[in-house]
């Protein structure tokens, strides 16, 4: 199961997908999304086996369109692989 929890500064995904598919979806749109991050200094990454965190996103950045495309892209995943996927916010 990957858990994708929301918070005020940033995001975490936890864990792997039983669904190869769905593991590399969301592989595949947060580490775009994180690349993007780091390459304008938007914030602070952190990756490890199974751990991604986007922290201290600067505030001008929090409702950019690039991170509503991911909300929107997770929500949509969530929704069609429950089993796979579990979304928090904190």
């Amino acid at each position: 199961m990957t858990v994708i929890t929301y918070f005020k500064d940033g995001i975490r995904i936890d864990g792997h997908a039983k669904d190869p598919v769905v593991c590399h979806a969301v592989s595949a749109i947060s580490q775009m999304v994180s690349g993007f991050v780091q390459e304008r200094d938007w914030g602070n990454v952190k990756v490890e086996e199974g751990h991604l965190e986007i922290r201290d996103i600067k505030e001008a950045h929090c409702s950019s369109d690039l991170f509503q495309a991911m909300i929107i892209a997770f929500d949509d995943i969530s929704s069609q692989y429950p089993d796979s996927v579990r979304i928090e916010r904190n």
